[in-house]
C-alpha cells in the first residue's frame, strides 16, 4: 500500500481445502462461510531455530571447513567471482547456520536472529557483531581473503561454545590444517607450479 504496508495475501481453492497448510503467522482474515478449522492467534512459534542434531551439527562444521579452500583456490587463481560465489553463498550459509544456533543456545531457542540474520545484531555480542561485518568484503582480492578469515575466526568463535551447549565435539583438527592450508595458499606465489614442495 502507497503508506508503507504489505499484506501477503492467500487466496485457496475450497476445492483444494484438504491440502491447507498454514504456519504460525497465519492470520485469516475472513472466513464467512466458516469452512476454515479454528486457528491459533498469529505468532512467531514456526519461524524460531531449533537445536542442531550432533548430524547437523557435523554437517555444519564440515561444509564450513571444505568449502573454504575452494575459495582460497579461486582467490590464487585470480577468479573473483568463482571465489566470491564460494564464500558468499557455500560458506557464509554454514556461518549462518552456525549463528543461528549460537544465538538459540543463548536465549534458550525462544528469539528468532531474523531472515538471512536481520536481528543478528541484538544477540550478538559487539566484537562478534564486528567480526561478522569484515566478513562482507568489496571486490578487492586482499579484503576477500580478509573475509574469509574473519569468517573462519567468527565461526570458530560460536561453533565451539555451541559444541560445549550441547555435549558436540567441534573438530578442531579440521579447522587447524584448513586454517593452515589457507594462509600456505594466500602467499603461494601465483606461478607456483606445486601447491607444496615436495
Amino acid at each position: 500500500f502507497q503508506d508503507g504496508n504489505r499484506i501477503d495475501l492467500t487466496i485457496f481453492p475450497l476445492a483444494s481445502l484438504d491440502r491447507w497448510e498454514d504456519d504460525s503467522q497465519t492470520l485469516i482474515l475472513l472466513d464467512k462461510d466458516g469452512r476454515l478449522p479454528p486457528h491459533a492467534p498469529p505468532s512467531d512459534r514456526d519461524s524460531l531455530p531449533r537445536p542442531p542434531t550432533s548430524k547437523q551439527f557435523d554437517d555444519c562444521c564440515n561444509e564450513f571447513w571444505w568449502v573454504n579452500p575452494y575459495v582460497a583456490k579461486g582467490l590464487w587463481r585470480g577468479e573473483l567471482t568463482y571465489a566470491r560465489a564460494m564464500l558468499d553463498e557455500y560458506v557464509r550459509e554454514q556461518l549462518m547456520k552456525m549463528l543461528t544456533w549460537y544465538v538459540g543456545a543463548h536465549t534458550g531457542f525462544t528469539q528468532s536472529p531474523g531472515k538471512l540474520g536481520k536481528y543478528l545484531q541484538r544477540y550478538l555480542e559487539p566484537e562478534l557483531w564486528d567480526l561478522l561485518t569484515q566478513t562482507y568484503a568489496d571486490a578487492a582480492e586482499e579484503h576477500a581473503w580478509q573475509a574469509l578469515f574473519a569468517m573462519g575466526e567468527l565461526f570458530r568463535r560460536v561453533a565451539i561454545p555451541v559444541a560445549q551447549h550441547f555435549g558436540f565435539t567441534y573438530p578442531q583438527g579440521d579447522d587447524e590444517r584448513v586454517t593452515a592450508h589457507l594462509q600456505h595458499v594466500r602467499t603461494l606465489p601465483r606461478d607456483a607450479v606445486e601447491m607444496y614442495e615436495t
